[in-house]
């Protein structure tokens, strides 16, 4: 994922977080809207309940390969927040990756 593919500003977050429906499950709550352009912008946040710097590295890492072999796979043009839940942590990369692929063609198919 490209950083020009990022959603870095705070004001944009808590924008798309108060107004923008959202889809979750036990691992991750995705927060979306239709993008005005024909790009997909991704912003991911890990809480600091989470672990310690690392940990939230670690998870954010892992969530940046799952979105680019996601935006491979299955373009889309949408703008989401990703938020990781603690009860990630500890869990496999197959399972992080099917939970954020579950809820991201959840949301393609609902629009």
């Amino acid at each position: 994922m490209k950083k020009s593919e990022t959603i870095k500003d705070s004001k944009e977050f808590d924008r798309m977080i108060q107004n923008c429906p959202m889809k979750k499950n036990k691992y991750v709550l995705i927060f979306y809207e239709k993008s005005p352009f024909e790009n997909t912008f991704y912003g991911i946040t890990v809480p600091k309940k989470c672990g310690k710097a690392h940990v939230r590295n670690f998870l954010k890492r892992r969530t940046r390969e799952i979105l680019s072999f996601y935006k491979k796979n299955y373009p889309n043009s949408y703008n989401c927040i990703i938020m990781i839940r603690k009860s990630c942590i500890g869990t496999s990369y197959e399972v992080q990756k099917q939970s954020i692929i579950e809820l991201l063609t959840q949301i393609e198919k609902e629009q």
